[in-house]
């Protein structure tokens, strides 16, 4: 599954890089930046969602006929809060635990939109892939960060702007892989739940500078 969806990435970039070659007079590059707010779902667990956020370049070029391909290299920083985690029966409670996670994230945009002159409306799927960087954890458990897995991959939908050289876009993504390593239940049983649903999902809104 994973190398499939790594390989359909792939494909979709030299399929915008060839099709940005072939515009080169309309194809854009850019500085994005944002905030990324995210959180997991785990069975039993008190879990919030943090603010973070993310960096980087983006290329944009037009496919014909409303569509676009848009390509982005990010730094990407997830994360959840927790508390009230752990294991009731044995009282092996964690009060509050925070993991913040750094990706070097690859994003590609599939975009379509009408071009209205002044500014263009549009609408995209993305999948993306990204690979730990960085981890950092607060409050008890922190050693948890450790246990992340270091790929991460999933899909976002949403909707956006251009009005000239600005671009402005908001999005839900889904992470499809587990955060957590496939043994980490074996460590104790006060994170044996982690497995439960564990994904950095959310929202994020960027805006970008194209030049």
């Amino acid at each position: 599954m994973k190398r499939l969806f790594v390989a359909a990435l792939a494909a979709f970039l030299a399929f915008g890089i060839d099709s940005g070659a072939q515009n080169f007079d309309n194809t854009r590059f850019g500085i994005t930046a944002g905030v990324t707010s995210s959180s997991s779902k785990i069975k039993n667990v008190d879990t919030k969602s943090i603010s973070m956020y993310h960096v980087g370049l983006a290329l944009e070029a037009p496919l014909g006929a409303g569509f676009a391909i848009q390509p982005e290299l990010l730094y990407q920083v997830k994360g959840m809060s927790m508390s009230n985690w752990g294991n009731a029966t044995t009282g092996d409670i964690g009060k509050s635990f925070e993991t913040r996670v750094g990706f070097v994230e690859i994003p590609v945009q599939i975009q379509w939109g009408p071009d209205l002159l002044a500014f263009r409306p549009y609408g995209f799927v993305e999948p993306f892939v990204g690979y730990k960087i960085s981890d950092t954890g607060k409050g008890e458990g922190s050693t948890l960060s450790k246990e992340l897995q270091k790929v991460e991959y999933g899909m976002s939908l949403g909707a956006g702007i251009d009005i000239w050289h600005i671009q402005l876009a908001a999005k839900y993504f889904w992470n499809f892989g587990t955060v957590y390593k496939s043994d980490i239940s074996k460590t104790g049983s006060t994170i044996g739940g982690l497995l439960d649903g564990n994904n950095f999902n959310g929202f994020a809104i960027s805006a970008a500078i194209f030049f």
